[in-house]
């Protein structure tokens, strides 16, 4: 589980402009065989309206706080499915972008004994954070980087001389939509991968019109988190987003200039 910290602290503050804000939060990142790491990120101006969209959805969903966690019931999946078309719809509108990166728990650096599951955690943080955000907007662009709170990540040496970082400050989901947002899109997109054969049976039995006897094997939580992963898929595929979920047994997009992109980690 994951440890959060009472006090967030702001690392490399500095007065450059920032013309971009990402938003980040991590799922099981010491649980299970798939892990998963996601980010929003919004030009700057934006952020402060969608976020206020964002929690209208939640408020009309009746529901106080959107976590992958707690999308268990079927009050859980219609607000996550709004919460989804609702992003889905911004993202084609170049309003924000979402990067979704799973990796396999037994991850390892150049074929040595797999990494401790903190070091993966922040090997993944300095990929997406190094590597992708800065090539999902336009050369030039400064970044305020606002993580859900974890303590036992070590921000400042993370963000140790990446230039368009200008400032790392985490903050609690309870009270930043995005960062929920976030940890909605890591949740789904490493229980894509994690139990890609749970998801297989669902549509099995639902294409089969199969009666109430043939689900005793699956719980009501992934009856509801298949379905949602489901209309998920076929959003993408209806807006022609280029995600593919079937041919890798797991929701994966191969395009980087993308809106919404679903990464793996083969090798670190």
């Amino acid at each position: 589980m994951s440890h959060k910290q009472q006090q967030p602290a702001s690392v490399a503050a500095s007065a450059t402009p920032v013309t971009h804000v990402a938003f980040s939060d991590e799922t099981r990142y010491n649980v299970g065989a798939v892990r998963g790491l996601a980010m929003v990120s919004a030009p700057a101006a934006m952020v402060g309206a969608l976020g206020a969209q964002l929690q209208a959805i939640m408020a009309d969903s009746g529901v106080g706080e959107l976590k992958w966690e707690k999308v268990r019931s079927a009050k859980g999946r219609f607000a996550a499915e709004k919460t989804l078309h609702w992003a889905l719809d911004r993202a084609q509108a170049g309003q924000l972008r979402l990067d979704c990166l799973t990796w396999g728990a037994d991850a390892r650096l150049h074929g040595q004994q797999p990494l401790p599951h903190l070091t993966q955690l922040e090997h993944m943080y300095r990929c997406l954070l190094v590597e992708i955000l800065p090539r999902r907007w336009p050369a030039g662009s400064r970044f305020a980087i606002h993580p859900d709170e974890q303590e036992a990540l070590h921000w400042a040496t993370l963000t140790q001389g990446v230039a368009p970082i200008v400032t790392l400050t985490p903050r609690s989901s309870l009270v930043e939509p995005l960062i929920q947002l976030a940890d909605l899109f890591a949740g789904l997109s490493a229980f894509s991968r994690q139990s890609y054969a749970t998801y297989d049976r669902w549509l099995t039995l639902s294409l089969m019109r199969t009666h109430a006897a043939a689900w005793s094997d699956l719980s009501s939580s992934e009856r509801v988190r298949c379905r949602l992963l489901d209309d998920l898929f076929l959003e993408c595929k209806l807006r022609d987003l280029g995600v593919s979920l079937r041919t890798h047994l797991g929701l994966r997009t191969y395009d980087a200039e993308r809106p919404l992109c679903f990464w793996w980690a083969e090798a670190l």
